[in-house]
């Protein structure tokens, strides 16, 4: 007779055979009613597995529901001639923590590459430090998957989006606030207000006069490159530069004023 420890519960799968078949053969009320038996005896189980999840940015006591209600999901598709139960519902229920984790869980969302990238971490991770005894690197996780290294350490960089840190946690104990130590280009704020009402204007430019623009804001070219490039002389390439930024000057005036 095989029996499995959940908590202070010692449940025998033969017991828990019979019950679920037993719901399987019963009425609505009295499947009910075996199913949640089902479900307390092994309420244990649900912890212990929720419990390999916790601290990872995740509370405990909702890992704990999400285990459950996993479980009991496990119960009402758990077909009785198709082995064992405890497997299976292990499986449902590592399978739907994880799921919460990919779904409900992020700070700051990453691209579901990455996301699927660090499960595929976390394991092969398990497997190495076994294995080998000692926690893998970057390159050995990478090696291990058949992925880019430039992927991996991606990825492991984005664990945070699971819990970010906040902006007014300490650096130090009693030291100042982590944002109050960021500092930015305050000059960017000021090039997106002029790109916002520029922009508008450029629509109504010829092509060739939206080219020149790009060249040489956007490309950064200077106007000698520039000729080089059009086949004409920088004299050329200045002067109409200045007449083009002229035109949207007045524009960008007149639109102000309306």
């Amino acid at each position: 007779m095989n029996y499995v420890q959940t908590s202070a519960t010692i449940v025998t799968n033969d017991e828990t055979s019979a019950l679920l078949e037993a719901a399987a053969r019963a009425g609505a009320v009295e499947r009910a009613a075996l199913e949640d038996e089902v479900v307390r005896r092994h309420l244990g189980l649900a912890r212990h597995l929720a419990g390999r999840y916790a601290g990872r940015g995740v509370d405990r006591d909702d890992l704990v529901q999400v285990a459950n209600f996993a479980l009991v999901k496990a119960i009402r598709g758990f077909h009785h001639d198709r082995g064992e139960f405890v497997p299976f519902a292990t499986v449902t229920i590592l399978g739907e923590i994880k799921k919460y984790f990919r779904d409900h869980c992020w700070g700051v969302r990453p691209p579901r590459r990455i996301q699927q990238l660090q499960a595929d971490i976390t394991a092969a991770s398990e497997r190495l430090l076994q294995s080998d005894g000692h926690m893998p690197g970057v390159h050995e996780i990478a090696r291990e998957l058949g992925a880019e290294v430039a992927d991996v350490s991606e990825a492991m960089a984005a664990r945070g989006c699971f819990s970010p840190t906040s902006l007014d946690q300490p650096v130090r104990d009693g030291s100042q606030p982590l944002g109050e130590t960021l500092s930015w280009d305050e000059a960017a704020y000021a090039f997106i207000d002029d790109w916002v009402t520029v922009g508008p204007l450029c629509e109504e430019l010829a092509d060739d006069e939206r080219e020149l623009l790009r060249l040489r804001f956007v490309e950064d070219r200077t106007q000698q490159e520039i000729a080089d490039l059009v086949g004409v002389s920088q004299m050329q390439v200045s002067r109409r530069l200045a007449k083009l930024l002229e035109k949207l000057r007045e524009k960008a005036v007149v639109t102000e004023a309306a």
